[in-house]
């Protein structure tokens, strides 16, 4: 394949910004990841919480069943050629190729556009002949809402591949902005049901419409190769893998033990199931946003330096460790107060439920890494192996604990399932990279995260109610900061690296931000490697 001639439109050219180094890319990414995921989990949980109170147990439980469905055919469509995109776009990128990165998007773009007419064409006729009569308007509506939820991942992911996600968060601005008018809308004016499924449809709508457009436009720009037919074989390999990876994906990680709970344990169990679910995975925001930039540079550094893993797997683990530990402990801790104040009596099962995924979703914060680097190195076939075994262990929990404890019994078979699986990708992915993890921090800060949790646990327990689950709150953060200080959680290095952070914040904020990390981590030193 020819190279293409690097001029002042080469990707490098593009990329001349401030953040130029792994570190840099990985900080600037996180922020926009987390200005995106943070407004992100603000409204998708104020709206959890309205649609929960609006509809009941009962309603609730059958969409989140209908859409259980919808979520899997949209993310398993998307997932293919989105992943072939991020993949085969960033080792162009990397290799300065510009036309051979423009055919990898179009070609993917071209068969994700009719992948998801086909697919939601067969959703609808399976839905006019097997649809329930009293839910068949608000199928089709969730149906439809496939197409622009499907085409919105090819270019999300050429951007990730140009390691800049601000254009995503940018679109996503609109889909966060449209769903919460048409959420509102519905419990103001009672559209029921068919208003929150609209509200998928119309907001995702917006959302690719806006991510389109641009990256389109800058496409433009870059010269068209033709790609040889052996990295068409590979991308169509690639892809294949990939489905099938993310079907496997789908029974391991998004809830598909609501079969079980449908069959055996009724509406209710759903629901409460689905709340805990969704919480539990909205304490993964700061987590996921991290690990979300971080994958995006551990893709490119996988095809450029090889060697810079080991020191950014290790230094990443350490921060994630720091943020899980206190946010899911923590979370477990005050569940009972604030499923009673948030949702109401109503929704007191969920509250055992919610303590059990709080505290077995820990590994899914480590997901994401050891998923990029398995699918950089073309180890898909390992991912997939263990994926199957994790799922049949997921199916087994399920049919052994579902029937008798209901959406407990659920959150159990998610949670171990997950954790097996997850184990098992770190271990793969130690086998195609070498790299080690950071075990005398993880035992540090989940000490400090362990008592955190405890003395939050006890406030709220001596004082009942929402005064109680205030102080809990407030109060944890300057104990956890202490603990972590007090346990040396933290390397020395570790200042130097958050400092930048502190650069990016308001101005009133940087002081005492500062301030926070030279107490929680010990004098840094003189000089370190920047990951």
């Amino acid at each position: 394949m020819a190279q293409a001639t690097v001029s002042a439109n080469s990707y490098a050219g593009c990329m001349s910004v401030k953040e130029t180094t792994t570190a840099g890319k990985i900080l600037h990414n996180s922020i926009w990841f987390g200005l995106e995921t943070l407004i992100e989990t603000v409204v998708f949980l104020s709206a959890s919480v309205a649609v929960a109170r609006y509809l009941g147990p009962q309603k609730l439980g059958y969409f989140s069943y209908i859409n259980f469905f919808v979520m899997i055919v949209t993310r398993t469509s998307g997932s293919g050629l989105a992943g072939a995109t991020r993949k085969y776009m960033a080792e162009f990128l990397a290799l300065d190729q510009l036309g051979a990165a423009r055919a990898v998007y179009n070609l993917a773009y071209r068969y994700q556009l009719l992948g998801a007419v086909l697919i939601t064409v067969l959703g609808l006729a399976s839905v006019a002949l097997f649809g329930d009569p009293s839910y068949k308007l608000i199928s089709y509506v969730l149906i439809l809402s496939i197409v622009p939820g499907v085409m919105s991942w090819v270019p999300a992911q050429a951007n990730n591949a140009f390691e800049d996600v601000s254009k995503n968060t940018q679109s996503a601005f609109g889909y966060l902005i449209a769903y919460a008018i048409v959420i509102g809308l519905t419990i103001h004016f009672h559209w029921d049901l068919l208003g929150v499924a609209s509200a998928s449809l119309i907001s995702r709508s917006v959302e690719v419409v806006l991510r389109t457009i641009p990256l389109h436009a800058k496409l433009r720009t870059f010269p068209l190769e033709k790609l040889d037919s052996d990295v068409i074989d590979r991308i169509r390999r690639f892809c294949i893998q990939a489905i099938g990876i993310q079907l496997l994906m789908s029974v391991v990680w998004d809830r598909s033990e609501m079969v079980f709970l449908k069959a055996f344990s009724g509406l209710e169990q759903i629901a409460f199931y689905s709340i805990s679910f969704g919480l539990a995975t909205n304490l993964l925001v700061v987590p996921r946003t991290f690990g979300g930039a971080t994958g995006i540079s551990l893709m490119v550094e996988a095809a450029r330096d090889p060697d810079r893993i080991d020191s950014i797997m290790k230094n990443s683990c350490r921060y994630l460790l720091l943020v899980v530990f206190p946010v899911h402990l923590g979370c477990a801790a005050i569940t009972s107060e604030a499923i009673r104040f948030v949702y109401g009596t109503k929704y007191v099962g969920a509250i055992p439920v919610l303590i059990i995924a709080s505290i077995l979703s820990i590994p899914r914060a480590f997901q994401e890494m050891p998923d990029i680097l398995l699918r950089a190195a073309d180890r898909q076939k390992q991912l997939f192996f263990w994926l199957v075994v994790t799922g049949v262990v997921n199916i087994a929990l399920d049919a052994a604990l579902i029937p008798h404890f209901g959406a407990v019994g659920a959150a159990w078979g998610n949670g171990l399932s997950q954790a097996f699986g997850i184990v098992a990708m770190w271990k793969q992915a130690q086998r195609a990279y070498r790299f080690s993890l950071p075990l005398q921090s993880a035992i540090r800060l989940g000490l400090a995260g362990a008592t955190m949790a405890i003395i939050a646990y006890g406030l709220g327990r001596i004082i009942p109610g929402l005064p109680g689950l205030i102080l809990a709150v407030v109060t944890a953060i300057p104990i956890y900061v202490g603990l972590v200080r007090l346990t040396r959680g933290l390397e020395s290095s570790d200042r130097l690296r958050l400092m930048p952070l502190v650069q990016r914040l308001p101005g009133r904020v940087r002081p005492g931000f500062s301030a926070l990390i030279a107490f929680a981590i010990p004098t840094a030193a003189a000089e370190i490697d920047m990951m």
